[in-house]
């Protein structure tokens, strides 16, 4: 009767908002929106998403998918961060890339 061992609709995953961003949490369960929806709300510096699922899951099936999902905040989280480190490094790279254009030069020539 294995079958028959379904857990209630949802599942909590907790976060340290020291540690990972709201926005990082938000897209994360976006991904998941198809498997379940997330109601986050914040108590002090912690952040407790209970992951309510579209249907009825097992045990094994709900801690998959919350363990799924943290990875999934840790990935947001690192590419936010990464994003932001480098964020001075791709503008120079646009800023020079557009300086080749010459759209600048073309808007001065057309104005005489």
């Amino acid at each position: 009767m294995k079958d028959l061992d379904i857990q209630p609709k949802s599942l909590v995953a907790t976060f340290n908002s020291k540690v990972f961003t709201m926005m990082a949490i938000k897209k994360a369960a976006y991904k998941y929106v198809q498997a379940f929806s997330a109601d986050i709300t914040m108590h002090g510096e912690q952040i407790n998403c209970q992951l309510t699922f579209s249907s009825p899951v097992s045990e094994e099936e709900g801690s998959w998918l919350v363990e799924d999902f943290k990875k999934e905040v840790l990935d947001q989280d690192l590419r936010e961060r990464l994003k932001a480190e480098t964020e001075a490094i791709r503008n120079v790279i646009l800023a020079h890339a557009f300086s080749k254009t010459g759209l600048i030069i073309d808007e001065c020539l057309s104005r005489d």
